[in-house]
This record gives C-alpha cells, structure tokens and sequence, in this order.
C-alpha cells in the first residue's frame, strides 16, 4: 500500500492542533506559553526537514512547512528576549526563501520561475534586517535591484528569454533613482542624465555587434549628447545668461560628430553633408551665444532655404 506522506504529515499535525486547541477550549490545558510554543514550531521544522532528507533530497515541498515554522521557531524566541525591531520578521522571510532557492537548484530548466518569488522573498529579509538603519530609498532601490538580479538570472538560465533580460535591465536602472534621491541636493537630478545614458546603452550594444547596425550609433550618440548637457546644466557648467547659446554649441558639435562617424566609418554619403552643416551651426552657435533664441528660427529658414534653392535651380542634364 502506497501511503501519501505529504497528507499523512498535515493530517497528523491538523489532528494534533484541532485536539490542542480542543482541550484548551474545555479547559483541560492552560494556554501554552510562548516557549512552547517554540518547541512545538522547532520540532513541526525539524519532521518537515527530515521528510525532506528521506526523499532524497528531491521532494523540495517539504521545505515549506520546514521553513516557515522553523522561521516561526525563531521569531518567537527572539520576541521573548526582548527583541522588538524589525528584524524579528525576517526568519519567517528567510524561511520562506529555502524552498525556492531549492526549487531552482534541483532542476533549473524546468523550476526558474522560483528565482521571482525568491528573488522577493530575499528583499524581504534584508528590508527587515536594514529597515531600521537603513532609509526607505535604500530599501526601494534594493527592492528593484533584487527583482531585476532575478529576471537576469532567468535570461543567463536560458538565453532565449530575452524578455526576462529587458525587464532586468528596466528594473537595474530605475532602482538607480531611489538611491541617488537619498543623498540629497541636487544628487536626485542628476537621474535624468543617468536614464539617458542608461537607454543610450542598447543601442551601443547593437551598434558595436555588428557593423550591418550602423543606424544605431544615431540615437546612441543624440541621447548621449543629451545626457551630457543635462548633466553639464546641474553642475553649473553651462550657466548664465548664455545657458542656452552653450547648449546649442553642445548640441550641434555633439550631433556633428555622431554623423561623422555614420560618414566616415561606413561611407554615407548623404551623412557628409548633415556632418558638415551640423558643425557649421555649431560654429555659428559658437559666435552668436548671446543670441542664441534667434538660432533655431535662423537655422530652420536656412534649412528652408537650402530646399528651395535645390527645388528651383536648373536640372543639369
């Protein structure tokens, strides 16, 4: 006769409890107190861990019950010696982490899906050990840092999930802004550069795997470009009146170099000529900062201009 040890488990601790709570009712027992309280929770832990040793270490369901009333055990005893932060709740937390952490483990391919709630649960633990030293833009940056280190794990356990690697990269960067808001001043501004940066990034990657990927440096190198002024502004090195008339300078030289590279390393024709005029209006930028609300207007009839004459000239046979 086969016998269910998973049911015979949880129907002799259900029977066990009801009974318990029974005779309490009745009035045949006090109410426990909370030490054995402990002991009954430490030796529920240890029948679980052994049933889990017995099956060979195959049957990780057993460490459920092994882990949160061996975390119960725990937080118990550290509430009865006066321990009353936040970290009594982080055994049950940690508890609760095993189980998963065993899943992955025993079979890879098949249990990745446990590195999510894992990945959860492990926040959870350290948020209970460092909440009270640590302040609440740390945790969220942990937060999100934890969760997107679990979906890159999932995309390095199988490199055709590149979704789970999107979402990590997401998470990676946004779990930046919480912990630069912590330090205060003007620290939390510089997150609008760091972001620009950060979806620069991509496209340098395609753009450097393969030289086929030339249209990549394009928005790599105007975000970065971008980035850079952000970054120069809340420093304080483009500043006074001219702010803008450096920005535009910046901009145009920023731009001007990223389609010299689209010219000269992959021979484009037609990105010579947005090279050349892109420098000339930073020049211009250059000589004219003190007007520099007058450039775009000046610059876009220039551009009209240049249309128009190209549309109206004499066809050359």
């Amino acid at each position: 006769m086969n016998i269910n040890k998973s049911s015979l488990f949880w129907g002799i601790l259900l029977i066990g409890g009801g009974a318990l709570a029974l005779a309490q009712q009745m009035g045949y027992i006090d109410q426990p107190s909370e030490q054995v309280w402990m002991w009954i929770f430490a030796f529920v832990s240890l029948l679980a861990f052994l049933s889990y040793a017995l099956s060979g270490w195959k049957h990780w369901g057993w460490l459920f019950p092994a882990g949160v009333f061996g975390g119960l055990a725990v937080t118990v005893a550290l509430a009865t010696n006066n321990v009353d932060s936040a970290v009594v709740g982080s055994p049950l937390f940690f508890g609760l982490l095993i189980p998963f952490a065993a899943a992955y483990l025993t079979d890879r391919s098949h249990n990745w899906w446990a590195l999510i709630p894992g990945g959860l649960m492990l926040f959870l633990v350290l948020t209970t050990l460092l909440v009270d030293s640590a302040g609440g833009e740390w945790v969220g940056s942990m937060f999100l840092f934890l969760i997107g280190l679990s979906f890159l794990v999932v995309y390095l356990n199988n490199r055709t999930r590149t979704w789970a690697l999107l979402v990590a990269y997401i998470l990676g960067v946004l779990s930046i802004a919480p912990a630069m808001a912590s330090g205060g001043g003007d620290t939390a501004a510089y997150y609008g550069s760091v972001f620009l940066f950060a979806v620069a990034l991509p496209f340098f990657i395609v753009y450097f795997r393969s030289t086929d990927n030339w249209w990549a440096i394009i928005p790599a190198g105007v975000l970065t470009v971008l980035a850079l002024i952000a970054g120069f502004a809340i420093a304080g090195l483009i500043r006074n009146e001219n702010q803008g008339g450096y920005a535009n300078a910046f901009l145009m030289f920023g731009l001007a170099a990223t389609f010299a590279v689209v010219w000269l390393r992959h021979a484009k024709a037609w990105a010579k000529i947005v090279t050349i005029v892109l420098a000339a209006l930073a020049v211009a930028s250059v000589f004219f900062v003190s007007y520099y609300e007058m450039f775009w207007p000046v610059a876009v009839i220039l551009a009209g201009g240049y249309l128009l004459f190209t549309a109206l000239r004499p066809k050359t046979a």
